[in-house]
């Protein structure tokens, strides 16, 4: 039975990653380097600390990881300033299903506090949640499963009963760490079969889960 659905923030409920992308190349391009997508790929999901530790592997120290973070926030900002925060397909559809089901809901995301708080408001999801867990409020950041282990408890649903919604290979290997039922939603990144193993299913968009809650509920 899925009494709870988990959702990542970034890139699953809003297409945040290809702004994030282009900022973070933007920032490569003022600092004289260049930044492969692999490397991008490895921030996403992941706390500062383990991105900027994957940053200065590869760079060595010739560049600086929180001045090309302060560089690449400060270029999504405007890109923001234009386009906005792009709502990702089904989003609401899959909020109203959980609301009219009774299903608890929570996001578990790696942005802090301040800005994911900011984020929720204005896309109208906060009104929706029961809970929030940031990134700077767990000891150990994806691909480790506290962040959706502690998403669970708030929620008070057990793990093996929730959905965790993700788009990122960091945060595929915490949700199943966590022992819960993943369901990947890609975004910018693509997973190979290893990863793949590690989901319950891959959906084309939100509005896809409410017949994967169904299905898993109706073999109960």
């Amino acid at each position: 039975m899925i009494r709870g659905v988990i959702f990542d923030m970034d890139g699953v409920m809003i297409d945040s990653e290809r702004q994030s992308n282009e900022g973070w190349l933007w920032a490569a391009e003022q600092l004289g380097v260049e930044m492969p997508m692999w490397l991008i790929d490895s921030f996403k999901g992941a706390p500062n600390t383990l991105s900027c530790q994957f940053f200065d592997n590869y760079y060595h120290g010739k560049i600086d990881y929180w001045e090309a973070r302060k560089l690449r926030t400060e270029h999504i900002y405007k890109i923001r300033e234009k386009e906005g925060l792009p709502i990702k397909k089904g989003l609401f559809e899959l909020l109203d299903y959980i609301r009219e089901n009774g299903i608890k809901c929570a996001v578990a995301t790696s942005t802090r506090r301040e800005s994911a708080e900011k984020t929720l408001h204005t896309i109208g999801a906060w009104e929706y949640l029961d809970n929030v867990v940031y990134g700077d409020s767990v000891e150990h950041g994806k691909p480790e499963p506290d962040i959706f282990l502690a998403a669970a408890d708030r929620i008070g649903v057990p793990p093996q009963e929730c959905i965790v919604i993700e788009d990122s290979i960091n945060g595929i290997k915490a949700g199943h760490a966590a022992g819960m039922k993943v369901v990947h939603v890609p975004d910018t990144i693509q997973i190979d079969d290893t990863i793949r193993a590690l989901t319950y299913c891959v959906c084309e968009h939100l509005g896809e889960v409410p017949d994967v809650i169904e299905k898993l509920n109706a073999q109960v």
